[in-house]
C-alpha cells in the first residue's frame, strides 16, 4: 500500500541490525519500481536517515533498493574500473567510501555520489586500463540533477556537489 515501506525496511534492518527473511527481501526487490510513485520528498527524508546507519555491507546487501531510487546508481554496480588502483567494482568502492565517513548527511551523501560521473566519463587506453577524465565536474553535475530531483535543501546540496567537484583536489 505504501512503496516507502521498502525503504523504511532497508533502514529498521540497518539500525536494528535484522536479518530480512529471504522472501520478504525478494518481494522488496521485487515491488522497488514502485518506489517511483513517490513523493521525491519522502524518498529523500527516509534516505537521510538511512544514510548515517549504513556499512559498506548494507549498502551491498540493498544495492538494487537503493538504485530503484536513484537509478544513477544502477550501472556503477559490478563496474570494472579496469585500474590497478581500485582493487574493487564502482559500487563496492563507493560503499566503502560511504562507511568510512562520519554519519554526517553533506558527508554521506557526497560519499555515495562522489563518483556517480564515472560511468559517463569511461575511456580505456591502448593498454586497456580505465580512466575517467572530468569525472568529478560530470559527476557533480549529476548529483546536482539527482539532489534537485529528490528536492534536497539548498544548503545539503550546494556542499555536496562542491565536495564532489573538488573531491579529486
Amino acid at each position: 500500500e505504501d512503496a516507502l515501506r521498502i525503504l523504511r525496511g532497508v533502514r529498521f534492518a540497518v539500525r536494528y541490525d535484522l536479518t530480512v527473511h529471504p522472501a520478504t527481501k525478494q518481494a522488496m526487490f521485487a515491488q522497488a519500481s514502485l518506489m517511483d510513485n513517490l513523493a521525491r520528498e519522502r524518498v529523500f527524508e527516509e534516505l537521510c536517515k538511512l544514510l548515517p546507519l549504513v556499512t559498506a555491507e548494507d549498502l551491498i546487501r540493498f544495492a538494487p533498493i537503493l538504485a530503484a531510487v536513484i537509478p544513477e546508481l544502477k550501472p556503477m554496480i559490478g563496474f570494472d574500473q579496469r585500474s590497478p588502483h581500485h582493487a574493487y567494482d564502482l559500487y563496492t568502492h563507493v560503499a566503502g567510501v560511504v562507511a568510512g565517513v562520519p554519519g554526517d548527511p553533506v558527508l554521506r551523501w557526497a560519499a555515495l555520489l562522489h563518483d556517480i560521473g564515472k560511468v559517463p566519463t569511461f575511456a580505456v587506453d591502448e593498454t586497456g586500463r580505465g580512466h575517467f577524465y572530468d569525472h568529478a565536474a560530470k559527476g557533480a553535475e549529476m548529483a546536482e540533477a539527482i539532489l534537485r530531483r529528490l528536492k534536497a535543501p539548498n544548503a545539503l546540496r550546494e556542499q555536496v556537489v562542491l565536495l564532489i567537484d573538488k573531491h579529486m583536489l
